[in-house]
């Protein structure tokens, strides 16, 4: 429909079957009432904005020729676009030039809200909503302009760009890695499987924090790891000097392979939280200040030899009242002191991964909205962009204690 180039009739007289409205007339207030009330009981606020719309399209044509001044160019018709509306999709008249010169000003703001479209659309669908359910809210705000068709080809461009930035090049050397995986419910043919997405976040020379790897690989295991490692150093990363991780068995070796000057630090929280999840409720205060104790952080002069004999102390303690503490003795403590070889103003933040267990929890709010994920790639996608919000605001803060400990801060040419 176009509404370009007519007169608009008087008050009083219908505008029933009349396709045209526009152009310029004197009218009172009452009668300008009249004609939008009567515009407005039969075309909606729509019609009038489709009217406004292609006024100003033509318009502007008009300007457009007019300062060119270019006697070989001339109107040339008008091609249909449809536009989101007021709850519906609307039809816009855009004006064309002989020469093909003219371009409106409102197709570039429209352009420029398609994009935010999009983007909200993907932001929804990676909030954990299905594409149904991000097409039903559109259809909802936009009417039916954005089918699931059009939403999934909104994804697709951003599904892009964030499989780029997951694996975008490295810096050669970090300070601090920290690694730790988190497990979300996949669908695999006919059962849902518990798998994990490993995720590696990273201390940076100038002492911001970055997430530099996020990989699903369905079970976590030692040599899971050593893969993932080995993809850093082919994404660029040549040195590490500390990397923290959970007690996962045979992680330190795996680690030594591929950054073998690294120092390894077992988080201390996974350690202390198996301990208390294992013990009688009578016991939990005092056997909690007994690991506090072992696991100093704040006493500058307490040494690893010293934390290593306190918790061979613990285990003698309790290990009579307690069978798994008492097998404990077998375990390679070494690693989970390694904290005391740095300055005791970093301590609390290098002895567990606490970094990721933050991340875990936005991690977990994205994918408790769905209660299983249709694939690895799913999984993938969300995580990536929690990750990817993340890191926008991990760089903004440096860390500045670290400066203070010269092992991490040591200049390098």
């Amino acid at each position: 429909m176009c509404l370009i180039g007519q007169k608009i009739r008087p008050p009083n007289i219908s505008f029933k079957n009349k396709r045209n409205i526009g152009g310029l007339m004197q009218l009172t207030i009452a009668q300008s009432s009249e004609v939008i009330s009567e515009l407005l009981q039969e075309h909606g606020l729509n019609k009038i904005l489709e009217m406004v719309l292609n006024s100003l399209l033509k318009l502007e044509r008009e300007g457009f020729l007019k300062e060119s001044n270019n006697k070989l160019n001339k109107a040339n018709g008008y091609r249909n676009r449809r536009v989101a509306g007021i709850n519906k999709t609307i039809t816009l008249s855009i004006p064309r030039d002989r020469l093909g010169y003219f371009y409106p000003t409102l197709l570039t703001i429209i352009k420029e809200q398609e994009e935010e479209v999009a983007k909200l659309a993907f932001n929804l669908y990676s909030k954990g909503l299905s594409t149904r359910d991000v097409s039903d809210i559109f259809e909802e705000l936009y009417g039916d302009k954005y089918s699931k068709t059009t939403i999934s080809r909104f994804n697709k461009g951003f599904i892009k760009e964030l499989e780029n930035w997951r694996n975008r090049p490295l810096e050669r050397h970090y300070p601090i890695l920290m690694i730790d995986a988190i497990y979300s419910k996949v669908r695999r043919d006919f059962s849902i499987e518990n798998e994990a997405t490993y995720t590696v976040i990273a201390l940076r020379e100038d002492l911001t924090r970055d997430i530099i790897a996020l990989e699903h690989i369905p079970t976590e295991s030692a040599s899971g790891w050593e893969d993932l490692l080995r993809s850093l150093k082919k994404r660029g990363v040549e040195t590490v000097d500390l990397i923290v991780a959970d007690g996962l068995t045979g992680l330190e070796n795996s680690v030594s392979k591929v950054f073998p000057d690294a120092d390894f630090q077992k988080c201390v929280v996974h350690l202390k939280r198996y301990i208390l999840n294992r013990i009688s409720h009578k016991h939990k205060s005092e056997i909690a200040e007994d690991l506090k104790e072992i696991f100093n952080i704040s006493d500058s002069s307490y040494t690893k030899k010293e934390g290593i004999e306190n918790m061979n102390k613990f285990i003698i303690k309790w290990g009579r009242k307690y069978k798994f503490i008492r097998n404990m003795k077998e375990m390679k403590f070494y690693y989970y002191f390694t904290y005391l070889d740095y300055d005791y103003r970093v301590r609390s933040m290098i002895y567990t991964t606490n970094w990721i267990e933050n991340l875990n929890k936005q991690f977990r709010r994205v994918l408790k909205i769905r209660n299983s994920m249709p694939s690895e790639e799913s999984v993938l996608l969300l995580l990536t962009k929690v990750a990817y919000d993340k890191v926008l605001k991990l760089n903004k803060y440096p860390i500045y204690l670290f400066k203070f400990d010269k092992k991490l801060c040591k200049k390098r040419e």
